[in-house]
């Protein structure tokens, strides 16, 4: 039986131009991830990319500053923009900051404050300058099993990520509690939390895998379209026996 032209000098442009076989090897390489990404996409939870501030990235920020000890008034030593005591706070939540307070492994409970700008917090809004007042009380729940700190932060709440937001908590009056010594000041500790990533939702990751999908099918069509060009160009093989 007759072999097929195409496929003679197919096989014949493939054993003589090595670099044609290794740019279609790469295509489709390129076409099988496209493939994974897609599984992947369809199969798993997918942060969404398009969301810079949530509140992973204040909390990061916040851990990059320093907590001192509040005393009571929206003046003290870290405050570099006093802010009206009368404006109330704009949200107050359980986050896993934690300081290495003294007492050991039971510290005291203490409040700590600082004020600093969206702008250093890494949010966005018409006023970058605009001054957001921070308190910590930690360990929260002040007892045996802490499970993080209440912080509250008093500013616009339009300037705070509109994503899903940490766990409510109610700052109480702690001035009976001990406190630290005045002027003591502490740089927290943050591990990301994963539940508040903000991730792609069903309908997104579907549409995620098809475009993936699509681009994979892309790629495979161009590498078999090449292959037939080259195949095409290239005059069938002669039969040598009998040269010499």
């Amino acid at each position: 039986m007759q072999s097929c032209p195409l496929l003679g000098s197919l096989g014949l442009c493939l054993e003589r131009r090595p670099p044609l076989v290794c740019f279609c090897l790469c295509l489709f390489s390129l076409a099988v991830t496209f493939a994974a990404f897609a599984a992947y996409i369809q199969s798993h939870e997918v942060r969404d990319a398009d969301i810079t501030q949530d509140w992973n990235s204040l909390l990061e920020s916040l851990s990059h500053l320093s907590f001192c000890t509040d005393n009571g008034t929206w003046g003290g030593p870290t405050t570099p923009a006093p802010t009206p005591r009368a404006a109330p706070p704009a949200l107050s939540v359980l986050v896993g900051l934690t300081f290495n307070l003294p007492g050991g492994g039971q510290p005291n409970t203490s409040r700590l404050a600082l004020t600093v700008t969206s702008h250093q917090l890494g949010l966005g809004g018409p006023a970058p300058q605009q001054p957001i007042r921070v308190v910590v009380v930690t360990p929260w729940p002040p007892g045996p099993s802490p499970q993080g700190s209440c912080l509250s932060l008093a500013g616009p709440p339009s300037l705070l990520p509109q994503t899903r937001a940490p766990p409510r908590c109610i700052m109480g009056d702690l001035d009976a509690q001990p406190q630290e010594e005045p002027g003591s000041c502490y740089q927290p500790r943050y591990q990301p939390d994963p539940t508040l990533a903000t991730m792609l939702s069903l309908d997104d990751r579907r549409l995620c895998s098809q475009r993936l999908l699509l681009a994979g099918l892309t790629v495979l069509c161009l590498c078999a379209l090449l292959l037939c060009m080259a195949g095409l160009c290239l005059p069938p093989p002669h039969d040598t026996r009998g040269r010499l």
